[in-house]
């Protein structure tokens, strides 16, 4: 017995002494990973799972560099095996929301972007991803919805204020697409974006001179704005300013384009390779 303890109390300091050493080679591995070095941060990966086949921070981020060079099933597989060992890692649940929502696999998207904000619900980006992917669904109340929440934790980001004025405006809630590209421009009043959106939605409520203010706005923030020129130009034609709308609306060659309002532009946070949670 007294052999038996001996080996106990001596096996808890090297427990402690491997994981640390783990801590300190996905530190490393990371580091290179986050420089873009791949192929040094993919050696320690599969240094640390040679030794523990079973470490899912490693085997996630492995599956990452596989996503990162083209490699998806191969990626896609080893984060699906991480989450296997260790459920409840909202990072790997979020990254492979990622990878399933660039390949277009939407609903398994959802189902991972979920899961993760069931485990850590207050990651905005996470929220943001989860609407965006709800919104090429054509699930646009849900995608309102994932966008105000995303907006609920972090209120300082311009780019989803301006993406829930897109969904309102979707949704043909102009008044409250208004305010919500005026909180962006609060946030932000540089974003070009932001104005030309904010032109789009007066324009679709008949607020022409308040339309051709705002494209002039995102004009004077961008000059070379293809689409703010066209748009402006489309209000003052609507306008009766016929003259001037031929101005915008005119390519280099002199050939008139009608050309039709911005689309709005949703792109996805990209991958999270901060957390080290064993």
């Amino acid at each position: 017995m007294a052999k038996d303890s001996k080996s106990v109390q001596s096996a808890g300091p090297n427990r402690e002494q491997s994981a640390h050493a783990v801590q300190q080679a996905l530190a490393l591995a990371m580091r290179h990973h986050g420089a873009g070095r791949l192929s040094e941060a993919k050696g320690i990966y599969q240094q640390i799972l040679q030794t523990n086949p079973r470490q899912p921070v490693a085997m996630h981020l492995l599956g990452m560099i596989a996503l990162q060079v083209g490699q998806d099933d191969i990626g896609v597989g080893l984060i699906t095996r991480a989450l296997a060992i260790k459920p409840d890692y909202a990072d790997a649940h979020y990254n492979l929301g990622i990878a399933h929502h660039q390949l277009g696999r939407l609903d398994e998207a959802v189902v991972s972007y979920q899961k993760a904000i069931d485990i850590s619900p207050d990651n905005a980006a996470t929220h943001f991803n989860l609407a965006i992917a709800l919104q090429d669904l054509g699930r646009r109340e849900k995608a309102a919805a994932s966008y105000q929440k995303a907006i609920d934790i972090n209120p300082n980001n311009a780019a989803t204020h301006i993406s829930l004025g897109c969904a309102l405006k979707d949704l043909e809630r102009l008044d409250e697409a208004v305010a919500s590209f005026h909180n962006a421009i609060a946030v932000k009043p540089d974003s070009a974006e932001a104005h030309n959106n904010l032109g789009n939605a007066f324009k679709e409520l008949g607020r022409l001179d308040e339309a051709v203010a705002s494209y002039q706005k995102a004009i004077d923030i961008i000059p070379d704005y293809e689409e703010a020129h066209g748009n402006l130009g489309n209000a003052l034609m609507d306008a009766g300013r016929h003259r001037e709308g031929l101005k915008y609306i005119r390519n280099k060659t002199g050939v008139v384009e009608f050309r039709i309002g911005d689309p709005c532009r949703f792109t996805i946070v990209g991958a999270n390779l901060k957390s080290l949670n064993l």
